[in-house]
């Protein structure tokens, strides 16, 4: 078999359909990085049933489609199909072409075929289990493979060896055994928990299936006996109640109507009074008001005078401001004038001293010009002259020295610069080197540091996570233990309730056939649910009515009474829901026993029911009261005159009548139908719980396993990398620090270089500095030399006309300084003066703003003093009108009120006298009452033992039994027969049956037993089967592949020597697998501790000694040849031509070694940004015309 076809179609870079044909010999895949070449070994990897997102190079699965690019927009389907040429039936399907299409779409969905019919991810790595190619197979490689297996712990790398040995079904297989081990265990431990049970039922079953059948003979003749004497007793109860009722009607009639007589007039009475308290509430309110309002009158009259004497203070206060205002308007004024008449003269005579002081400064000028003496300066200028001559001849001279120096010196120059550049050049590509090792050096510290710190927080978290992992498996062992007990019980006890133990026989057989009968609603035990707290009350109140059968109408109960008649199966009593009426306390009653200390309520509002049964749950309860406990339940009883029955907590009931039922059995409530009502629903309660806290256990302990696991395998990465970083940083150091070195020298040079280049460029600024300077200088020297020259020829020719003009000028500068200084004096007192103007000019206009404010507040309040006096006044008048109507009216009310208080006093002697009637009438009522209560009570009990006993009304006694002659003959008869059944003790009537059934379901369930039994040790012989054929395929191919790799290894390095070893011998199961080399020249080491090209040339050792013992239809190599030189890809090159014959090789290259081994190139291109095409070579037709050429040539 070999891999014939691929086809891609929006598969990560391949937007366009691209179909690739392979040979079954070496085919390269070449391009440029990132043109996409590896997409196409993620491509089969993933058709052939790859599920990690991350091992395909992306986040999520929806990465692996084209994502678009700049011209193209995204795909929404990727698609992936392989055809592998099936001819050798390698594959176990019988096609000679098999077509494998995996296709993927952007909302998530997943399609999988084979040829070209739908099948599932299971079906597709099922096909390729064993083969070779399957997930943990070396058939697809990678570079990131090869560096996991040497990074990886040695329990990880068996999982190879165990594809190439054909074990992985094995595995599966004894998996599934494992999982149906666990659930026959599951199944057996509940089977022989059910047996437990049923076993601790079976002996007391016999026992009560022997006192049930004497309970039942004895029980006959006493419902015969015991109804017969109801139905006379019930009868004479009967007439008595009757006599009763009608008296009572009779006089309840004229009580009634005195009643409505004395209601009338307290009516009208209350009315009055309400009225009069009315008229009470709004006099006093009104006497309130008027005082409110006297005082309110008062406070505002008083406030109206204070305001008047505001105003007048006010009004005096404004016009002494006036006055004020008035004249400080008239200063400002006046020192406004002042002033600008001050600032005019200060201006002025400023104007003169300015003209004056100019004057000043011409006439100095002139007279500096004729100081000396004309000969005086003919003689130094004659000086002047020669010394210019001088000195212009020294400045020429020197510049003729600067220009010889700075040749010299620019030559030098040259040298020093040429040098120079050398030495930065070196220094600046040393520097950038330095650069790159020190932040190299400092990124592997810092990943040093990062992965120690790493590995320690992992190492404590692993340890963490161990630790809480031994704390959680007991936790969860032990809530599974629980939950199974749990489950055992609550089926059990569920299956009690489905066959319906504990039920009357009749009761029974109507309820296991409900669904054949019309209108079966329930029973009432089944329906009711009551507290725990009151299950003895409710249980006691019922009595036997727990088991009656509630139906829809009457015609249901008589067709489910012929079926029991049919089938023999016993008697029911039965409620049709359209005849049973509710029943109800009188509200006197209520109140009286609800005023004794221990009263809870009536019954029927203690337990819950489906609203269709209210009725049928009024009736039964509805007239039964119940009480803390028995004192409190006597108590209420007497209260009550013993006329309703009171039943107490504990289950002791106080019936009508005065009799007294309580005590306790042997068994308690244990066969109490609440009872076990309550225990499933705590059961059911209890195995959720247990169950979502096991499921949250599990899941807790699943995490703690996989996160340990996790740790575990960080933690080995962690130590690879850093034994790998610590290496990088020594070799980085080593460089780093010969850099130093060479660079101190360079600095050194440089130094040296940069003192020379400072010292000539500061000569070169000097010398320019001083040329230019001379040159200036030179300049100056002779521009002066013929200015002196000129002046030399004036003065010769008009020395006697300046002597003359420098006396006149001496003269008039005497004459304007004495001018200037009278101007300047006259200045300074015009200053003075208008600082003082301008300082009483600021105070006057101070003062008036001042004066200015205090007017504009007065005049304000002035106008509010106005409003509010107004306000005010008005207020009064209001008040003062307010005061006297409300006088008026209050008045009137006071007379209103005491006329009506006289008739109230009337009204209040007629009924008086009324409610003295009404109370003698009510002692006779109660009188008859009691009587009527006494007798109706006797029939109520009568009935209702009647109805709790026997499930019987008195019309159905009537007719089935016939009443007796003799009352007393048979209350003695009842009481020997109801002695004889208490002797018996407590009686289980569902005894027999239940005994026959419990006897056949146990012997069911041994034989179930047995069976899972047999079975447990069926599954353990197999996964022992299983081990022992794991075990052997395992040994036989590790030991094939180890010689292999022995001779191999040497073969690919040119020498040295490799050995695999197993970490535990003994346990071929769960060894691990270590590889341990020795490169030719060097000592045997650790894995981690070999190069790069090193370990990827093992990992092709191991390839090849695996595909030798193992062979595998085809192999994908991505880049594992990438860190080997050019000796060692020739050398797997000519590996991969021996192996061809065997085993087909495409291989993913940059190396040209491969390229040349290969037979055909495939190599792939974006000619479009994003999008990867395919260009295919054979290597045979390259050949070909390259010898065509040759002859040419």
């Amino acid at each position: 078999m070999y891999l014939k076809r691929i086809e891609i179609a929006g598969f990560k870079s391949f937007a366009d359909k691209t179909v690739i044909d392979f040979e079954n010999s070496v085919t390269a895949v070449v391009g440029p990085n990132g043109s996409g070449k590896s997409n196409i070994t993620e491509a089969i990897r993933w058709v052939l049933g790859e599920q990690s997102a991350k091992s395909l190079r992306g986040g999520k699965m929806p990465d692996i489609i084209f994502a678009g690019s700049d011209t193209r927009k995204q795909l929404n389907i990727a698609e992936v199909t392989v055809i592998l040429d099936n001819s050798d039936h390698y594959l176990p399907l019988e096609y000679n072409e098999i077509s494998v299409t995996r296709r993927y779409r952007r909302t998530g969905e997943s399609e999988f075929f084979i040829n070209k019919q739908s099948c599932r991810l299971k079906d597709i790595q099922e096909l390729f289990l064993d083969s070779g190619l399957g997930k943990e197979s070396f058939s697809i490689i990678s570079q990131g493979k090869v560096e996991a297996i040497f990074s990886s712990k040695p329990e990880d790398r068996r999982g190879i060896f165990e594809e190439a040995a054909g074990v992985l079904k094995y595995k599966q297989r004894k998996k599934k055994a494992e999982q149906k081990l666990f659930e026959t265990e599951d199944n057996l431990s509940r089977v022989q928990d059910i047996i437990h049970e049923l076993e601790e039922q079976l002996t007391p079953l016999a026992a009560q299936s022997e006192a049930a059948k004497e309970f039942l003979r004895l029980k006959e003749t006493l419902t015969q006996t015991d109804v017969s004497l109801m139905v006379a007793e019930i009868k004479t109860a009967k007439k008595d109640w009757d006599n009763k009722q009608a008296q009572l009607a009779k006089f309840n009639l004229e009580l009634g109507k005195l009643s409505e007589s004395i209601q009338e007039q307290e009516s009208i009475l209350a009315k009055q009074r309400k009225e009069n308290a009315q008229a009470d509430r709004l006099i006093e309110k009104n006497q309130q008001v008027l005082l409110d309002l006297s005082e309110k009158l008062k406070q505002t009259e008083g406030q109206k005078d204070v305001l008047q004497e505001r105003t007048k203070h006010t009004q005096k206060s404004s016009q002494e401001y006036q006055t004020s205002l008035a004249e400080a308007q008239k200063k400002v004024k006046h020192f406004e004038k002042l002033q600008e008449s001050l600032m005019k003269a200060a201006a002025e005579k400023e104007t003169e001293i300015q003209k004056a002081e100019a004057n000043l400064i011409k006439t100095q000028q002139e007279l500096e010009k004729y100081q000396k003496s004309t000969k005086e300066l003919l003689a130094e200028l004659r000086d002047q002259y020669v010394d210019l001559m001088q000195e212009q001849a020294a400045v020429g001279n020197e510049l003729k020295y600067l220009e010889r120096q700075y040749i010299q010196e620019t030559a030098k120059s040259k040298q020093t610069l040429a040098k120079q550049s050398e030495v930065e050049a070196s220094v600046d590509r040393l520097i950038l080197q330095k650069e790159e090792l020190t932040q190299k050096q400092a990124q592997l510290k810092s990943s040093l540091t990062e992965t120690k710190e790493k590995l320690e927080m992992i190492q404590q978290n692993g340890k963490k996570f161990q630790e809480a992992l031994a704390k959680e498996q007991p936790k969860m062992y032990q809530l599974m233990n629980q939950v199974q007990q749990l489950r055992a019980r609550k089926k059990s006890l569920q299956e009690i309730q489905e066959n319906y133990f504990g039920f009357y026989q009749g009761v029974r057989l109507v309820l296991q056939h409900k669904q054949q009968l019309s209108g079966i609603v329930g029973a009432v035990a089944e329906l009711i649910d009551v507290p725990a707290d009151f299950t003895l009350a409710i249980e006691a109140a019922l009595g036997g009515a727990a088991q009656h059968v509630i139906v829809e109408n009457e015609k249901d109960a008589r067709q489910a009474i012929t079926y029991l008649k049919q089938q023999r199966g016993g008697r029911a009593t039965f409620l049709p829901l359209t005849t049973i009426k509710p029943r109800q306390l009188p509200a006197h009653i209520l109140t009286q026993a609800a005023a004794v200390e221990g009263f809870i309520g009536i019954a029927s509002e203690q337990v819950s029911y489906p609203d269709q049964i209210q009725t049928v749950v009024q009736n039964l309860l509805g007239t039964i009261l119940l009480a803390k406990d028995l004192t409190s339940a006597n108590a209420i009883a007497q209260t009550i005159r013993y006329q309703y029955r009171v039943v107490s907590l504990e289950g002791d009931v106080m019936n009508a009548g005065g009799s007294m039922t309580g005590g306790a059995n042997k068994r308690g409530n244990q066969g109490s139908l609440f009872v076990q009502n309550q225990e499933l629903k705590r059961l059911t309660s209890e195995f959720e719980e247990a169950d979502k806290q096991l499921q949250a256990q599990e899941k807790k302990v699943q995490e703690l396993q996989q996160e340990t696991a996790r740790l575990a395998e960080e933690q080995e990465v962690l130590r690879t990398r850093g034994e790998q970083l610590r290496f990088e940083e020594q070799e980085a150091t080593n460089q780093l620090q010969n850099i130093i070195n060479e660079l101190e020298r360079f600095e050194k040079e440089k130094q040296i270089s940069t003192f020379e280049t400072r010292e000539l460029q500061q000569f070169i600024e000097d010398y320019e500095k001083q040329t230019n300077e001379l040159k200036d200088k030179q300049t100056d020297l002779e521009s002066q030399r013929q200015k002196i020259d000129e002046e030399i020829k004036s003065l010769s020719q008009e020395s006697d006309q300046m002597e003359a003009r420098r006396a006149q000028v001496q003269s008039q500068k005497a004459q304007e300084q004495a001018d200037l200084a009278v101007l300047k004096e006259q200045f300074n007192h015009l200053q003075i003066q208008l600082r003082g103007a301008r300082v009483q000019k600021a105070e006057a206009t101070e003062r008036q703003e001042a004066i200015e404010k205090q007017l504009a507040t007065l005049t304000a309040d002035f106008s509010d003093h106005e409003v509010t006096e107004e306000s005010l006044e008005k207020q009064i008048n209001e008040l003062s009108a307010q005061r006297e109507t409300l006088k008026a009216e209050l008045a009137k009310a006071k007379e209103q009120r005491d006329r009506r208080q006289k008739e109230i006093d009337k009204l209040e002697a007629v009924l008086a006298e009324r409610n003295r009637e009404q109370k003698a009438r009510l002692s006779e009522q109660s009188k008859l009452e009691v009587q009527k209560d006494r007798a109706e009570m006797i029939l109520d009990n009568h009935l209702t033992y009647l109805q709790s006993e026997y499930q019987l009304t008195f019309e159905k006694a009537s007719q089935d039994y016939q009443e007796t002659t003799d009352i007393e003959d048979s209350r003695t008869k009842v009481s020997s027969l109801k002695e004889q059944i208490e002797k018996l003790g407590p009686v289980n009537l569902n005894s027999i049956e239940q005994y026959e059934q419990v006897s056949e379901r146990h012997t069911f369930l041994a034989t179930q037993r047995d069976d899972l039994l047999a079975a447990k040790n069926q599954l353990f012989e197999t996964m022992d089967e299983m081990d022992d054929e794991v075990r052997t395929r395992f040994k036989e191919v590790f030991e094939a592949i180890r010689q292999e790799f022995k001779i191999v290894f040497p073969n690919m390095f040119g020498g040295g020597k490799a050995e695999l070893v197993l970490t535990e011998p003994t346990d071929l199961l769960k060894t691990g697998i270590e590889i341990e080399v020795q490169p030719p020249g060097k000592k045997l080491q650790s894995l981690s501790l070999l190069s790069g090209g090193e370990r990827a040339l093992t990992a092709i050792a191991l390839l090849f000694s695996i595909i030798r013992v193992c062979p595998v239809p085809f192999c994908i190599l991505d880049e594992v040849e990438a860190a080997l030189d050019e000796a060692n890809v020739k050398r797997f090159g000519r590996y991969l031509s021996d192996f061809q014959d065997d085993t087909q090789f495409i291989v993913v290259t940059h190396r040209k070694g491969t390229m040349v081994a290969a037979d055909v190139l495939y190599g792939v291109t974006m000619q479009e940004s994003g999008v990867s095409k395919i260009v295919s070579v054979r290597m045979e037709d390259i050949n070909e015309e390259a010898k065509i050429n040759e002859t040419k040539v």
